[in-house]
């Protein structure tokens, strides 16, 4: 199977032979400050790679080369041909490439020959010699500098900060790499006395305006190979056109965006300061919390960047970040500190370059298919953290070269072809399994040969997008995910993909919860129970379940035996994507873990444990009805039949009646909830409290936290504690519940679901 999967080709084609300058990152520059120069410079005309995507960053320069550099960041290379007609020196031939930039760079001051005659245009250029010419450029002279030459003029350029980072020697040779971050460097320096910037000198660059790049090859009204843009000044999102092509490795940065008199784009250089890529946790609508738990204040009136749109921050805009859990997001500070902007790369589009794992060294395999082969980048998969080690063959995976990552993934999904636009060989969209997926047009070839009514494995990018199909006899996806409350659709664990089917075919204690499901028709989705009993331990501190690894951005569930499902903080329908909720036990046992996936890697990626938190349960005052006051269920020879039931109070209320099963009496409890085929819930399983008698003192805050010494136990106490004051019949919640109560001295029992030593925590507290 030919698995290289290149976009667009006759149109990327097309569009360098009416755009000027290539768009496509070099692929040999290892670190991010001579990537992002070499860009920069390569937008500006500047430079160009020494063969198709490759710059050669660690060959050495010559002093001819640098002049040819000089004169393009000055905008002067219209000069050049005209320059090329007389000879300055003698060992510079008319007829070589060279010969005008030489001599355009002679006669704007920027350079001097050796002084008998000659100019040795093939010789090394020296970090003295560089540091001459940029100085000249920012309009210094040898006076301001100093008479110690090549010295003062390097140690002026250190002063200025062009340097830094760099090993360079007054009398040593540069790199072809090293000259574009001092010239780079330079372009943003002021010119000599005076506010403005080198840049905006360059000849032929008319206006600037601040901006954040996000593409460097966007369509937009009829248009193609359009430069993209967000700008702060209240413009918003602007589309231009491309005097020369920008490179994409200056996608999602902010900087100075540079005009022509025509008002079309010829450059782009990032500001230099600092952004911040980090991996979204959560998000609420003043801060964002990263994976390792850092927060970050937002300021107000921020504007999340995500997919070619703009979203105010604290309205929808935190809930693209929530969405968009494990990814990574650039974050843009002002200057208290405050998050100005937040940067979500958009993911694949149709002319993204994608390819699919064929062998079992995955990494590498997917590194030369993309291009990036030699590159220094960072791997994630279904949008967590990963390494090398975590990718295998079917993995899917695209470039991001606005952050530098490799995003891979390996959602699948197995169904039957439903429906296709405008057709199953050249589509935009397909439906499968009842999912309208956006096809990549990397996935055409693959589906040669598929018609509507086959079944097929579609492998999908980290955002949704098919990007190749198989025949399931070669790969199937094994589709596990959450049955909606109502029946009619599965979404999927991993991918968060929502099947749906005219059909769909399940037990029903099913519903809400966990449940395996397969396509069996192009109507009928099939569900059945997952469950397995696991051998394994799972190790919290060593990231593994037995012998096997845990997988980037395991998915994490738990359920109280049957019902619906809940991540460790209780959420329901949610998953986890660490054990940091269980910080009780450094190992989880076997008997805990209700069922276990594992990925083409041999990793686990999905885990559902059988209620380690007890955050699968509400808790509050449990009531039973019993005989006409429970559930009627019609008759029976012209009696009436009733089914017991209950009923739970707490904070949120006094709930309907549930439909109960269990022997039982009024008491303060938590419960675990599923639904009957009717829709009406049911308690599926009931969890007795402990009690225990505290006084106001026994309490005390830590790291943020409220905490009980009670009967020798230290308890932390639930962050979602319901408090009944029985005297008022009242219920209160949470930490603002709890300071109220002990505030006011009130007599207290404690209602607690396990020892303390188990993870247990005070869920419950009566007031009197």
């Amino acid at each position: 199977m030919k698995r290289m999967i290149t976009a667009l080709a006759l149109a990327a084609a097309l569009c360098l032979s009416l755009v000027p300058g290539a768009g496509a990152a070099f692929t040999d520059i290892p670190d991010e400050t001579t990537q992002v120069a070499a860009a920069v410079l390569q937008g500006l005309g500047v430079v160009s790679g020494t063969s198709g995507a490759t710059f050669s960053p660690d060959e050495t320069l010559t002093r001819a080369q640098m002049c040819a550099m000089a004169v393009n960041a000055l905008g002067l290379s219209d000069q050049v041909s005209a320059a090329g007609r007389k000879t300055l020196f003698s060992d510079v031939s008319p007829a070589a490439w060279y010969n005008g930039y030489v001599n355009t760079a002679y006669g704007e001051g920027l350079v001097n020959g050796y002084g008998n005659g000659t100019f040795g245009p093939d010789d090394p250029v020296t970090y003295g010699q560089v540091a001459t010419i940029l100085l000249r450029m920012l309009g210094y002279t040898s006076a301001e500098v100093g008479s110690l030459w090549p010295l003062d003029y390097t140690d002026f350029c250190d002063e200025l900060g062009l340097s830094e980072g760099l090993s360079l020697s007054p009398t040593g040779s540069l790199t072809r790499g090293e000259a574009a971050v001092l010239l780079y460097r330079a372009l943003l320096e002021n010119v000599n006395g005076t506010q403005q910037p080198c840049y905006e000198t360059i000849d032929g660059v008319s206006s600037t305006a601040e901006a954040i790049l996000l593409d460097t090859d966007a369509a937009y009204g009829g248009g193609s190979g359009l430069l993209m843009a967000y700008l702060p000044d209240g413009s918003g999102i602007t589309y231009y056109t491309q005097g020369r092509r920008q490179s994409d490795a200056l996608e999602g940065r902010l900087g100075t965006l540079l005009f022509d008199g025509a008002g079309k784009a010829v450059g782009f250089l990032p500001d230099g300061g600092e952004a911040r890529d980090v991996t979204i946790g959560s998000a609420t609508a003043s801060t964002l919390t990263a994976s390792d738990g850092a927060s970050y204040r937002i300021s107000s009136g921020a504007v999340v960047l995500s997919g070619g749109e703009t979203y105010d921050y604290s309205t929808s805009g935190y809930l693209q970040l929530n969405s968009r859990a494990g990814a990574a997001v650039r974050l843009f500070a002002d200057d208290t500190g405050a998050i100005r902007y937040l940067y979500l790369a958009g993911g694949t589009t149709s002319a993204s370059q994608t390819a699919v794992a064929d062998t079992s060294s995955a990494a590498s395999s997917l590194a030369r298919a993309l291009g990036i082969s030699g590159r220094s980048y960072t791997i994630t998969k279904n949008g967590a953290a990963a390494d090398s080690g975590d990718l295998a063959e079917y993995d899917v995976a695209y470039y991001d070269a606005a952050t530098g990552t490799m995003r891979a993934s390996d959602y699948k999904v197995t169904g039957y072809i439903s429906a296709a636009s405008p057709n199953v060989t050249a589509a935009e969209t397909i439906t499968v399994a009842g999912c309208e997926f956006p096809v990549l047009e990397s996935a055409w070839e693959s589906l040669e040969g598929f018609r509507i009514g086959d079944t097929v494995t579609l492998l999908l990018t980290d955002d949704g997008k098919a990007a190749w199909a198989c025949a399931p006899s070669e790969i199937r996806a094994d589709m596990v995910g959450i049955l909606s409350e109502d029946g009619r659709s599965v979404t999927l664990c991993d991918s968060g993909v929502t099947l749906t089917a005219s059909q769909v075919d399940y037990d029903e204690d099913m519903l809400g919860s966990m449940v395996r499901v397969s396509s069996s028709s192009s109507s009928t989705l099939r569900c059945g129970a997952p469950l397995s009993n696991s051998r394994y331990d799972v190790d919290l501190a060593a990231g593994t379940m037995g012998e096997l690894e845990l997988a980037p951005g395991c998915r994490i569930y738990e359920w109280a035996g049957s019902g619906f499902v809940y991540d460790l903080e209780g959420n329901q329908g949610s998953a986890s994507a660490d054990f940091s909720a269980i910080d009780w036990l450094d190992e989880i046992a076997s008997d805990c873990v209700s069922y276990y996936r594992t990925n083409s890697a041999g990793q686990v990626d999905l885990i559902l444990l059988d209620s380690v938190t007890g955050g699968c349960y509400d808790y509050g005052k449990l009531t039973q009805y019993e005989d006409a006051e429970g559930i009627s269920a019609g008759s029976f020879n012209g009696q009436p039949i009733y089914n017991d039931a209950a009923a739970l109070t707490n904070a949120a209320g006094t709930t309907q009646k549930y439909l109960y099963n269990l022997p039982g009496r009024n008491r303060y409890v938590g419960i675990a909830l599923g639904q009957s085929a009717t829709g009406d819930l049911r308690i599926t399983a009931v969890q007795s409290l402990s009690s225990d008698e505290a006084e106001t003192a026994d309490f005390f805050l830590q790291d943020g936290d409220w905490y009980v010494e009670s009967g020798r136990q230290e308890f932390r106490v639930s962050e979602q504690v319901q408090i009944h004051l029985t005297g008022a019949d009242l219920w209160l919640e949470g930490t603002e519940g709890l300071e109220r109560i002990l505030a006011d001295g009130y007599t207290l029992t404690l209602y607690y679901d396990r020892p303390a030593s188990e993870g247990g925590q005070i869920r419950i507290i009566t007031a009197q």
